[in-house]
C-alpha cells in the first residue's frame, strides 16, 4: 500500500522550525488577504478549502480513534455525535431548505453533549461515573437551554472559537512542546494579524450585492452581528478576522503534513478524497447555496470530532505551564 505521493513528498521533508516560518509566511499572507477582499476571501476559502480539509481531517481522525482510548467510552460519544449529527442535518433541512422551521434546541443541547462527552471519554475512568456525568450533563442543558446566550454560545463554539480560538492553542501547544523560538514567534505573529485586522485600517474590495449575498446564504451573517454585539467594531473589520481566521485554519492544516502526517492513507482512501472534494467544488461551482448545503452537516461533524483533541491540547498546555509557573513562584519566594 503506497502511504506517501510525491506530490506531497518536499513537504513531508520539512523540520518543525520550517513548518513553524511557513506558518509565519502563511499567517501574514492570510492577513493581507483578509485585509484586501474580505468578504471574497472568506467565500473562496470556505469552498475551496473548506470541504478538503473536512475530509481529510475525519479520515485523519478516524485512524487515530480520535485520540480516545477506552472503546466502550469512545462508542458512547460516536453515538452522541452522529445523534447530533442527525438533528443537525435534520433541523437545517427543514428550516433552510423546507423553510418549515423547528426549535434547535435539541441539536443545540447535543453539540453541547459532544463537546462535554468529549472530555468525558478522555478523563472518566468508569462506565457508572461516565453515565451519572451524562444525566447532569442533561439536566444542566435541560436547565440553561431556555437562557439566551444558550445557542450564541454553541454558535461560537462551531464556529470562531473552533478556527480562531482552537488554532491559537495549538499554536502555543506546539510552541511550549518544542521551546522553540520560530514556535513562539509564530504565535506572536498569529496574535498580531489577529488584531491587525480588527485595529489597522487598509482599503479593500467592496463586496457587491451577490457577493454579500452569497455571504448571508451561507448563513455566515449571524456570526458577524454577534461578533459586533460581543465586541463592537466595524463591519469590515469583524469580517476581515473571520476571513483571516477560516483562511489561515485551512492553510494551517494543509502546511503541517511533516508534523501530523494526515496524507499517509491508502491510495484508495486519497482517490475517494479528492473525489468527493472535487465533486463538492463542482457543486459549489454550480451553486454556492446549493455548495453550503452539501457540506454543512460535513463541516459541523468534523468539529464535533475534533473536541477530544482539542481538550487533549487544552490539558497539554496547562500541564507545560504549571512547571513554568512552579519555577516562577519558587525564584521569587527565594528572592524574598
Amino acid at each position: 500500500m503506497r502511504r506517501q505521493g510525491p506530490i506531497l513528498g518536499g513537504v513531508n521533508k520539512l523540520t518543525p522550525d520550517q513548518v513553524n516560518w511557513l506558518n509565519v509566511i502563511l499567517m501574514i499572507a492570510a492577513c493581507g488577504a483578509a485585509m484586501a477582499a474580505p468578504f471574497h476571501v472568506f467565500l473562496l476559502a470556505y469552498a475551496i478549502l473548506g470541504p478538503l480539509h473536512y475530509l481529510t481531517e475525519i479520515s485523519w481522525l478516524h485512524d487515530r480513534q480520535y485520540f480516545t482510548q477506552k472503546q466502550p467510552m469512545r462508542r458512547v460519544w460516536l453515538a452522541v455525535v452522529i445523534l447530533a449529527t442527525i438533528a443537525v442535518a435534520y433541523g437545517y433541512v427543514s428550516s433552510d431548505l423546507l423553510h418549515e422551521p423547528v426549535a434547535p434546541t435539541l441539536e443545540i443541547s447535543l453539540v453541547y453533549l459532544a463537546f462535554f462527552v468529549g472530555a468525558m471519554v478522555l478523563f472518566v475512568r468508569h462506565g457508572v461515573s461516565m453515565a451519572a456525568l451524562l444525566g447532569v450533563c442533561a439536566v444542566v442543558l435541560a436547565i440553561v437551554s431556555s437562557h439566551p446566550t444558550f445557542a450564541i454560545a454553541a454558535y461560537l463554539l462551531v464556529t470562531i472559537v473552533h478556527v480562531l480560538l482552537f488554532t491559537a492553542c495549538f499554536v502555543l501547544f506546539g510552541a511550549l512542546k518544542s521551546s522553540s523560538r520560530s514556535g513562539y514567534v509564530s504565535l506572536a505573529v498569529f496574535v498580531g494579524c489577529a488584531v491587525a485586522t480588527v485595529t489597522l485600517w487598509a482599503p479593500s474590495v467592496a463586496p457587491s450585492a451577490r457577493v454579500q449575498a452569497l455571504y448571508g446564504d451561507g448563513g455566515f451573517g449571524q456570526l458577524n452581528a454577534i461578533l459586533r454585539m460581543l465586541f463592537g467594531g466595524s463591519e469590515v473589520g469583524v469580517m476581515r478576522l473571520i476571513a483571516f481566521a477560516y483562511l489561515y485554519h485551512y492553510l494551517n492544516w494543509f502546511s503541517k503534513t511533516s508534523v501530523i502526517k494526515w496524507h499517509e492513507v491508502s491510495r484508495a482512501r486519497v482517490f475517494a478524497i479528492l473525489g468527493l472534494w472535487l465533486g463538492g467544488i463542482s457543486v459549489y461551482a454550480y451553486s454556492y447555496s446549493a455548495g453550503f448545503a452539501v457540506f454543512y452537516v460535513l463541516s459541523l461533524l468534523h468539529v464535533m470530532l475534533e473536541f477530544p483533541l482539542n481538550h487533549q491540547v487544552m490539558v497539554g498546555i496547562a500541564g507545560a505551564l504549571k512547571p513554568r509557573f512552579a519555577r516562577r513562584r519558587a525564584v521569587e519566594a527565594a528572592a524574598t
